[in-house]
């Protein structure tokens, strides 16, 4: 079998027969300002950077504002995640994919297995998708169906309260 690494187009050299790749996303910050580009910190306060929550390129929506003002956060994209892998195991024919969203329980695995050919079963050369499910023993994050095939990880969305209107 022949397989190819590439790394933002550039090919990375061949690999052992059973491999495994695993990109390491180094997101210590998980806000940054959209108006100056500052890593912040949420403090009670609000947001930061490095104890100074005025904005260097703050605008003000009005005319006369003195052009100070807090910082705008926006989350830093895949600060969520901290690993992504990929495993090959040509002994037990699969593919796994693994994603760690920083529980401390691993990481959510998929994986595509063949079931051998000469198998003594039904399933016989056929492919077997495992995918995380909610409940499952060892899991690692919990699942919360929200519709068919699509889960909220970790907390569950809370139920909406009625409103109560005056008499």
């Amino acid at each position: 079998m022949f397989a190819a690494l590439t790394v933002d187009g550039t090919t990375v050299n061949s690999l052992d027969e059973d491999s495994s790749i695993k990109l390491i996303f180094d997101a210590d910050i998980e806000f940054r300002c959209s108006a100056c580009g500052a890593d912040l910190v949420e403090t009670p306060h609000g947001f930061d950077d490095n104890g100074d929550n005025a904005c260097p390129a703050y605008q003000p929506d009005e005319p006369d504002a003195d052009g100070t003002g807090p910082h705008t956060p926006e989350r830093v994209a895949l600060s969520w995640c901290n690993s992504a892998g990929i495993r090959t195991d040509e002994a037990d024919d699969a593919i796994t994919l693994s994603l760690s969203t920083g529980h401390p329980l691993g990481a959510f695995t998929i994986t595509i297995r063949r079931v051998p050919d000469d198998a003594d079963s039904p399933l016989a050369g056929r492919l077997l998708l495992h995918l995380p499910y909610p409940d499952q023993p060892m899991p690692h994050d919990q699942l919360h169906p929200l519709h068919p095939g699509t889960f909220i990880i970790g907390r569950p969305v809370p139920a909406r309260r009625a409103r109560l209107t005056a008499a």
